[in-house]
């Protein structure tokens, strides 16, 4: 009697069937999600040395606030976990693109079994479409860059931009303050910026996310005024005035205003200070903006097709998973085109999570989505 010997499964079978399914990829989705939630609810300081330590001064969380930032959560858009994140979804959406263009082959050759095409194909579409996605974020990250907290006059008049290929996006406003000072006869009195600057009667300074405080002296008086913005720099952010007197710096009158116009009276000196918006803009050279333009489209038609076929457990689910694929690209592609990135307006961040986190649970539900059968490109 002929014993045959014990069957030993496939070790690359195995793998290929454990990272095509559906459990790795929501997994991913779930991390991906945490990490925007993250990224939403906890403050992000804008980039630049010259800011950090006023902002983590004004940060509110306690005795946590230094190991929060030694764990690098206060700069998330900046830490690797993205690129490692991304890279994961990459490959497991290259995987799945592998083995849906096999059995869309496999389907389109079988005459009696041609029913699901349409299921691959829409499956196939949506993965194809968040790896030019992808590739349109590789492309601008690696080729492209942008420069964000400029006020409008300054590139107009920069030479650094001149002869390029630009393209510009309005971010929202900032406070411009207009700055005069008298003395009690009315008569008005230099102000100096700088030292290597002329002296002159008024003084425009711009409040930007990268200078939030601005300081100007009046040499005459021996008074130097520091101005900066309290909070969130916005045009109606509270300004905070402080005004010392020099070379001692002796801090002699501090307050935090929220009026356009206001005055300070300290040793005689009248000072006025005028707020006006004025627009903050960001530039941008972006070779990825088309990679970008085109995997979104595709991925959200692939997508609302996969969701939207009919006679499927969960239905409802399909259909909340529709509307909010959707509503997520289309603020998308609006944040695209106004700003020229993906995550920028409120609340897009959360909505999303919530729309991966409904990715996840899909495709957990779905152990095996219809017409994808796991590990087609071994069987053969």
């Amino acid at each position: 009697m002929t014993v045959s010997p014990p069957h030993r499964p496939d070790p690359w079978r195995l793998a290929w069937r454990t990272a095509t399914g559906n459990i790795p990829l929501a997994i991913c989705l779930f991390a991906l999600a945490i990490y925007l939630l993250l990224m939403a609810w906890i403050p992000q300081f804008p980039p630049g040395p010259a800011t950090t330590d006023r902002w983590l001064v004004q940060t509110r969380f306690g005795l946590w606030t230094s190991t929060m930032y030694q764990l690098g959560l206060f700069s998330l858009a900046r830490s690797p976990v993205t690129p490692v994140l991304l890279s994961l979804l990459a490959f497991l959406l290259l995987l799945w693109t592998a083995e849906l263009i096999e059995a869309l082959r496999s389907h389109l050759r079988d005459k009696d079994n041609r029913g699901q095409w349409w299921a691959i194909a829409s499956l196939l579409l949506a993965c194809l479409g968040v790896l030019v996605l992808l590739a349109g974020l590789l492309i601008g990250h690696r080729w492209g860059w942008r420069e964000e907290g400029l006020v409008g006059p300054e590139i107009a008049l920069s030479p650094n931009y001149e002869g390029r290929t630009l393209k510009q996006y309005l971010m929202g406003f900032g406070p411009s303050l207009t700055v005069r000072a008298t003395d009690d006869a009315n008569r008005p009195l230099k102000l100096q910026q700088t030292a290597r600057e002329p002296a002159q009667t008024e003084l425009v300074l711009y409040l930007t996310p990268s200078s939030p405080e601005r300081s100007l002296a009046i040499p005459e008086s021996g008074l130097v005024v520091r101005l900066g913005v309290q909070g969130n720099l916005s045009a109606q952010s509270p300004i905070r005035v402080e005004i010392f007197r020099a070379p001692g710096g002796e801090r002699v009158q501090e307050a935090i205003v929220e009026e356009d116009q206001f005055s300070q009276i300290v040793d005689g000196v009248h000072l006025e200070i005028s707020r006006q918006p004025y627009p903050l803009l960001a530039i941008a050279c972006d070779p990825g903006l088309w990679p970008k333009w085109v995997g979104l489209v595709l991925g959200t038609i692939g997508l609302a097709g996969m969701l939207s076929l009919k006679g499927r457990e969960g239905r409802m689910l399909g259909l909340l998973l529709l509307a909010l694929t959707v509503l997520v690209a289309g603020v998308a592609g609006y944040s695209l085109r106004t700003r020229g990135t993906l995550g920028t307006l409120p609340f897009q961040l959360e909505a999303t999570a919530l729309w991966l986190v409904g990715l996840g649970v899909w495709l957990i539900r779905h152990k095996q989505l219809p017409g994808r059968p796991t590990g087609a490109l071994l069987v053969r």
